[in-house]
Parts: structure tokens; C-alpha cells; sequence
């Protein structure tokens, strides 16, 4: 059995996703356990470029089974544009993706929280991707407004929930924002009723698979996103993101125990990138910096946003 582990050691855009692809010929299972389409990773695939933020690379490969697991929060639109695009290009992936029951859903009134939150800011701002990846964490965390995939089909408790929800959510963005526009619940609730069926045939119980494949003696790998400088718990806070993108992650993301790792590797590049806020000791503000930025291309994959490069820095 071999049960490897992919995370990136510093702020991410280490080229996790190139290392993943490589190792998924050696593996049956590709898992995705945290943060949402706030990351992404660009892989070179027969030829062709694809951008994944939320499905994992596996997919691409035909003998390969994806799992996007419980730790992950998913914007059901942008998973199903994701897909749609892999569907395009490679054709149906019947049988090979599972989406967790548990994960949690990443809704409008999310997006429109961490917009009018990172404005207020101003020149404290995290620099967020402003893709409600913080806000629905916090919701996660809280319990009270927190939506799971799996509750978006119970239709009657979903609209219910959602009536309750999107009031509070209006009426907190609108003392925060007097232009803020009030969202609709039932607006929002025929939108993501809509997703939730297109998404029926790959939703299922992740963590039980999981289980079960080790007991099979299944390979499995894991695909970290962000990069161990950006943890929640072990970053530079708070300049970090919502989910505990080190190794930590694993266990808790995915439901698979630390004792069944049996290979952990780190990926790290030449040089030094970040992106938003937050400390960079050896960063470069000059023509080198450029350079380094130019020749590396870094440029998000989510955002297009230029990163800030810099030395190594051990």
C-alpha cells in the first residue's frame, strides 16, 4: 500500500499540482481535503492546459479515481465549470469523481461578506481572492449557518435555512455597507437546488470510501493546496488562509488517520512567491523582482493577480 502526500513549504504556487500529475500514474485515488477555489494548479496534460481549483488533477487520468473530501468548502458553480470543461475535453468521468456529503457549500451571501469585510480594511486588507473561502469557514465553525452539500437535498429544510440565513447576512452587509445590495433567498435557494441536481451522481460519504480503500490496499495520494507558510494554525497569521494547508490538514480533511501515510513530500521552488498581504523578509521590489516574475510567469491561476517574488528564503 503507498500513501503518499503532496503539500507545498512555503505560500503556496510551488508547482504542486506538476508534481501531483507526475505522481498520479503510480496511484488509483487522487484527493483534494481542504480550501476551495481559492488555489489552483496548472497542469501540462497531453498536450493541453488545464487550470484546477477544486477537482483534483487526477481526474485527468483515465484510471484514476478523484475525491474532493470533507475538509474541502465547494462553490458548486465553480466545480460544475470545472468539470463541464474536463468533460469537453476528455470526455464523461462516470464513476471516477466523489464529492463529500460533508463538505460545505460556499454560497453568494459569502463572496458578498469577505468584498464589503476586505474593503473596510483598506490598507490592513488580508488579500483575500474574494471567493467567500474565509467567510464559509467561519460559518463552518460557527455551526449555526454552516451548509453541507449533503443538505442541499432536503429541499423544504434547505429553503427554510436559507430564508433564515440570507436575512441575517443582508441585514449584518447592510449596516456594513449602506450600498450593499440585499440578496434573495429564494433566488439563491432555486440556484443552488439546480447545482445540487447536476451534482447528485458524483455526492457520496468521502471518508468511508477512504477507509476502504486503504483496507483494499488502494494507492492513494493527497493533493494539498496553498502551501504550509499559509496554515491557519502554523502560517503567519493572519496574513494565512482559512483551512490548515500544512500537513496538519490531512487527517482532519479527509478522515484517512496519520498513521496510514506512508510518504510525505514537501515541494518548494528556487525562488520565493506570495500572494496579498503578509511578511516577506527577502522580497524584491526591483527589476530582478520583475524579471523573476516575468520569466517564472507568476501570475495567479485563480486571480491573474501578480505574485511578489523574492529570494530564497530557507
Amino acid at each position: 500500500m503507498s500513501v503518499t502526500s503532496v503539500i507545498g513549504l512555503q505560500w503556496g504556487d510551488e508547482a504542486k499540482g506538476k508534481i501531483v500529475d507526475l505522481l498520479t500514474q503510480e496511484h488509483d485515488i487522487v484527493v483534494r481535503y481542504q480550501g476551495g477555489n481559492n488555489a489552483g494548479h496548472t497542469v501540462q496534460f497531453q498536450g493541453e492546459t488545464y487550470k484546477m481549483s477544486l477537482l483534483p488533477t487526477g481526474l485527468l487520468h483515465p484510471h484514476c479515481q478523484a475525491v474532493v473530501a470533507t475538509g474541502m468548502v465547494i462553490n458548486p458553480k465553480a466545480l460544475l465549470e470545472e468539470l463541464d470543461d474536463i468533460v469537453r475535453r476528455r470526455g464523461p468521468v462516470d464513476g471516477r469523481l466523489l464529492i463529500s456529503n460533508r463538505a460545505h457549500v460556499v454560497f453568494p451571501y459569502h463572496m458578498a461578506e469577505e468584498a464589503v469585510l476586505e474593503n473596510r480594511r483598506r490598507e490592513d486588507a488580508i488579500g483575500t481572492t474574494m471567493r467567500g473561502i474565509g467567510p464559509c469557514y467561519r460559518d463552518k465553525a460557527g455551526r449555526t449557518h454552516g451548509i453541507r452539500v449533503g443538505d442541499l437535498y432536503y429541499p423544504e429544510t434547505l429553503r427554510e435555512r436559507l430564508q433564515e440565513i440570507v436575512a441575517y447576512k443582508n441585514t449584518i452587509l447592510k449596516a456594513l455597507d449602506p450600498e450593499f445590495q440585499p440578496l434573495e433567498a429564494d433566488a439563491v435557494f432555486e440556484e443552488y437546488t439546480s447545482y445540487a441536481q447536476r451534482m447528485r451522481p458524483y455526492v457520496g460519504d468521502t471518508t468511508a470510501f477512504l477507509l476502504g480503500a486503504l483496507d483494499q490496499r488502494k494507492r492513494i495520494l493527497f493533493e494539498g493546496a496553498q502551501g504550509s507558510l499559509l496554515d491557519i494554525d502554523h502560517g503567519t497569521f493572519p496574513y494565512v488562509t482559512s483551512s490548515n494547508s500544512s500537513g496538519c490538514g490531512i487527517h482532519s480533511g479527509s478522515g484517512v488517520p496519520e498513521r496510514a501515510i506512508t510518504r510525505m513530500i514537501g515541494v518548494i521552488k528556487a525562488y520565493t512567491t506570495r500572494v496579498g498581504g503578509g511578511p516577506f523578509p527577502t522580497e524584491l521590489h526591483d527589476e530582478i523582482g520583475q524579471h523573476i516574475r516575468d520569466v517564472g510567469q507568476e501570475y495567479g491561476t485563480v486571480t491573474g493577480r501578480p505574485r511578489r517574488c523574492g529570494w530564497f528564503d530557507a
